[in-house]
């Protein structure tokens, strides 16, 4: 997608309009997380299990957002837990003093850098706008 010029024509914007919405933003960069991660579903969740978001069928996405609070974050070491679960992973975010839980099910070679690439682009999506998402 080529640049866009912003209204004062001063510099040019990477986003297209229709991008600038946080949820669809969301959805967009979880799906190509899933996609490149081989995930069976990527979702966020609040720190109450509540779906925000997610890629992949969307009763698995309600099911990880509803589970995503009571199981340790395995940022960097998976728990037993883990392989009982079918390969679930949770990441706990804290962006503009919010947690939110980024989780997924399945997973191939490349499924945790595709899960540190969504974390950078979820705290990115959400910082700032509180109000919006």
């Amino acid at each position: 997608m080529l640049p866009t010029i912003d209204h004062a024509g001063s510099s040019p914007e990477r986003r297209a309009p229709e991008r600038c919405d946080s949820l669809l933003s969301l959805r967009r960069l979880l799906d190509v997380a899933r996609r490149d991660g081989g995930l069976e579903a990527v979702a966020v969740a609040d720190d109450t299990g509540c779906l925000v978001a997610g890629a992949g069928q969307w009763q698995v996405c309600e099911e990880l957002a509803a589970a995503a609070p009571l199981l340790p974050a395995n940022d960097t070491v998976p728990t037993r837990l883990d392989l009982l679960s079918g390969r679930l992973q949770v990441r706990r975010l804290t962006v503009d003093g919010v947690t939110v839980l980024l989780c997924s099910r399945g997973g191939g070679e490349g499924s945790d850098r595709a899960l540190g690439w969504a974390a950078d682009g979820c705290s990115r999506i959400l910082r700032g706008r509180g109000t919006r998402a």
